[in-house]
């Protein structure tokens, strides 16, 4: 077979066209696949981003209120003795400090009133210095003063001895209030000496 030189040029320019067409049409949507691939594997990591940042923005959630106090919680006053602290001894060597009063109104089954019950602590400190008597310290011959002028005796007390220059706590010291009727004055007694403090309910 033989060819004509003169159409050479003219057959490698058709087949350095056809070439070019190939390769458009082949990379043409190649580029165009790599493009969208890039911009939707960007929106799926947009969306994770904004799915972290949503869940560590996430307000915490506020806790749950304490429960309120119950309804049937039985009625407590306040109680303040004026003063709460006293001197009592023939030579004034045992200071009494009332603490931890409580008051708490007292009902039986059916909702009746039965009183109130009133508790307290003493801190007994012995004045005396080191190397002095020690003294001995007891609540059963306190007397509850109420505002009918009645006097009342403690349910149960305590007692203890009080080393010269400390303090002993004497704990549990508990009165019965009857029905109606409230608390006036506190009258202390220690070595034949006598302290009245006055006791107020709110």
């Amino acid at each position: 077979m033989k060819i004509n030189t003169g159409d050479l040029p003219g057959f490698y320019f058709l087949l350095k066209n056809f070439k070019l067409m190939i390769m458009k049409n082949i990379f043409i949507p190649m580029v165009a696949i790599a493009a969208l691939s890039v911009v939707y594997s960007c929106k799926g990591k947009n969306k994770e981003a904004a799915s972290d940042v949503s869940t560590t923005q996430e307000p915490a959630k506020k806790e749950e209120a304490p429960s309120s106090t119950p309804a049937n919680e039985p009625k407590s006053y306040t109680v303040t003795f004026s003063p709460d602290t006293v001197l009592l001894g023939k030579n004034k060597e045992a200071l009494v400090k009332i603490k931890n009063a409580k008051a708490i109104a007292l009902q039986d089954p059916d909702g009746k009133d039965e009183g109130i019950e009133l508790t307290f602590d003493l801190d007994v400190t012995n004045k005396a210095k080191v190397g002095g008597d020690n003294f001995f310290f007891r609540t059963d011959n306190f007397r509850l003063t109420l505002d009918n002028n009645q006097n009342t005796t403690e349910a149960s007390g305590n007692s203890g001895t009080v080393k010269a220059e400390s303090t002993s706590e004497i704990t549990g010291i508990k009165y019965k209030i009857p029905a109606g009727a409230r608390p006036k004055t506190l009258n202390l007694f220690h070595d034949e000496t006598r302290a009245s403090v006055s006791v107020e309910l709110k």
